[in-house]
């Protein structure tokens, strides 16, 4: 199973759950890594089609000791799957 699948029945009820599906990805995204991840902001959107959770946050890494590579990140989460339908990289901080 890839990162960006939780399960096939796997519904994200509440941000905590949200919270929890965007650090898997990005866990999977850098395997090994100590990775930091500190989110900003999460909300839920209902959609005729499909219902979606925003997740927005801060990724850190380290890198050669003690510096940190900093990237903000926005994800979009499917609420009935738990599945990551779309991810960005917002700007490097």
């Amino acid at each position: 199973m890839d990162g960006s699948r939780m399960s096939d029945d796997v519904r994200v009820e509440d941000a905590t759950a949200a919270e929890f599906a965007a650090r898997r990805y990005l866990e999977s995204q850098y395997p090994g890594k100590a990775i930091q991840v500190k989110f900003s902001k999460i909300w839920f959107v209902g959609g005729k089609g499909k219902d979606i959770w925003e997740v927005e946050g801060i990724l850190s890494m380290r890198k050669a000791g003690l510096l940190k590579d900093r990237k903000s990140f926005r994800f979009q989460i499917d609420a009935g799957t738990g599945d990551v339908i779309g991810f960005e990289n917002v700007r490097k901080q």
